[in-house]
């Protein structure tokens, strides 16, 4: 028995369960009485076709709790849904065989008799009283079988099993006598067993700390199963008014049952749209939080810059009026050291310029000044400004013979010219001595636009970094001991200015073999403009 202070908190936590529980105690009884008070035999006539329709109604809802038992051991893996599922899978398949067993249907293996629908009919409620217990006592716990497998050769099992009954039922004791009108003892003693394995998972559920909904309606269920073989031990006709109530109560279980599953689905999917808005509602915030860090710092990255740029400035000015003779003699190796100075101090004053060029089309401050040039005149300009540099190196630059020389492009001009000196910068320094770089030019498929192409013999690209080397401050390779310098702007700039250019960029690699960067221009067909572009 339960202690007092057990009791008290049951009935604390299932305040709003237990009149219920009291309140559908007392239906049934009242049922109980006006059956016992209308006590009637239905005709043979009519109670056939009133006992195939409650039978057909109990067979659809094993069926759909049997198919939602299923449903949800796939998404819980819990073992109790397995056991429902197997359970109501039987229930299903033996109730309707009980069904066309009575007399009046077409025969199975066997002549149709009361005896044998009964049998069929304690077979299935035995099965049931035992995957209630049993699922009720496996409590929550999870395991992975194979369910499909499983219910494969239980649906095998049970039609082995009704023919088996069907056959060798002659030697079965029999569950109604047909000679004195009525069921066996061994029946009766039957269905009290299976008012015991109900009766169990009840006081189980009972003995919770707490009674949930889904613990109420299958308490229901349970209750009315047990008050539904309590009628099935009274009736002494099977066509009587107790018969008939015990198959009422019987349906009714099973709805209760049906609807704990309802809950259970419902209540999950409920459960996933909460768990979606909350991560939805933190992903929009997390949102606005990266967006206001990514504004900080593309803020502090232009503040930087710029406020970098003014001193770096001075040193490579002070260092250029030290070079000239005006203001003293120096020895070589003073001149070397200021050499070194205004190289060095020129290399990060064009790291900086990347970085606030990037922050600047980051924020969307970026103003275009598009006009009609030639591109040869473009090209020819930015190469006679690097050569110096690829013959300090020994690498040989090479220009192409212009297909046409009066091909023209609509761009800004600078940004063109920027595109291509950090793609000639790129291909110098992944070039080694007495490679070639070339620069090509032709207008694409479509007569739109002018393809300038930038190829070198230098180390190559691997296929799976081709696309990632767009991508800002990301180097194929980016450890501290690593060969080629850089911050890992340069493509991403080249990139970010050609589109704003309305062109596209490529490339192509082979992994020692040497490397083709592509960008294209619009062809100039319209006079030009100034044009403000925002990059988000």
């Amino acid at each position: 028995m339960l202690s007092d202070k057990l009791l008290k908190r049951r009935l604390a936590t299932g305040e709003h369960f237990l009149p219920r529980l009291v309140f559908w105690f007392f239906v049934i009884l009242l049922l109980y009485y006006f059956a016992g008070k209308c006590y009637i035999v239905i005709p043979g006539r009519v109670y056939p076709g009133v006992h195939l329709a409650m039978e057909f109604a109990l067979i659809i809802t094993a069926t759909c709790a049997s198919l939602m038992s299923w449903y949800d051991y796939k998404y819980k893996f819990e073992i109790r849904a397995i056991v429902l599922c197997l359970t109501f899978c039987t229930v299903a398949m033996i109730q309707f065989v009980h069904a066309v067993s009575y007399k009046g249907m077409p025969d199975f293996l066997t002549p149709n008799t009361v005896n044998k629908a009964s049998t069929y009919w304690i077979i299935s409620n035995l099965f049931m009283g035992a995957g209630f217990l049993t699922a009720v006592f496996s409590g929550d716990r999870v395991r992975r079988i194979k369910v499909n497998r499983v219910l494969f050769f239980w649906i095998m099992g049970n039609l082995l099993l009704v023919a088996a009954v069907a056959y060798f039922l002659p030697y079965l004791p029999p569950m109604y006598d047909p000679g004195a009108g009525k069921q066996t003892l061994l029946k009766i003693a039957l269905e009290y067993l299976i008012i015991i394995m109900l009766a169990l998972p009840v006081l189980k559920i009972w003995r919770k700390s707490q009674m949930n909904k889904q613990g109420y309606y299958f308490c229901m269920a349970l209750i009315t199963g047990i008050f539904s073989e309590l009628a099935f031990t009274l009736y002494s006709n099977a066509y009587d008014t107790y018969n008939l109530l015990g198959h009422i109560l019987k349906i009714i279980s099973y709805a209760f049952i049906l609807k704990v599953m309802l809950d259970d689905a419902v209540g999950m999917l409920y459960e996933t749209n909460r768990t979606l808005e909350k991560q939805r509602e933190m992903l929009a915030e997390t949102n606005l939080q990266l967006q206001e860090k990514d504004r900080l710092k593309d803020e502090f990255l232009a503040n930087a810059n710029h406020e970098l740029r003014t001193p770096l400035a001075a040193v490579i000015a002070f260092t250029e009026l030290l070079r000239e003779e005006s203001t003293g003699k120096l020895n070589n190796l003073q001149k070397d050291y200021l050499n070194e100075i205004n190289d060095s101090g020129r290399e990060l004053l064009d790291r900086i310029n990347g970085f606030l060029d990037l922050s600047k089309i980051a924020a969307g401050k970026v103003v275009l000044y598009t006009e009609i040039f030639q591109v040869n005149e473009l090209i020819e300009t930015v190469v006679r400004r690097v050569r110096p540099l690829f013959n300090n190196k020994g690498v040989v630059l090479e220009v192409a013979p212009f297909p046409n020389e009066s091909l023209q492009v609509l761009a800004d001009r600078d940004k063109a010219g920027q595109i291509l000196t950090n793609l000639l910068s790129n291909a110098l320094k992944f070039t080694p001595p007495d490679g070639n770089v070339v620069v090509d030019t032709c207008l694409d498929e479509s007569g739109r636009y002018v393809a300038i192409s930038v190829k070198d013999t230098g180390i190559g690209i691997a296929p799976g970094e081709q696309q990632r080397i767009f991508e800002p401050f990301y180097q194929v390779d980016g450890s501290a001991a690593r060969k080629y310098g850089g911050t890992g702007i340069g493509l991403t700039l080249v990139k970010k200015l050609v589109e704003l250019n309305g062109g596209t960029i490529k490339v192509s690699s082979n992994l020692d073999q040497g490397t083709t960067f592509t960008f294209t221009l619009p062809v100039g067909e319209k006079d030009g403009g100034e044009l403000s572009n925002n990059v988000e």
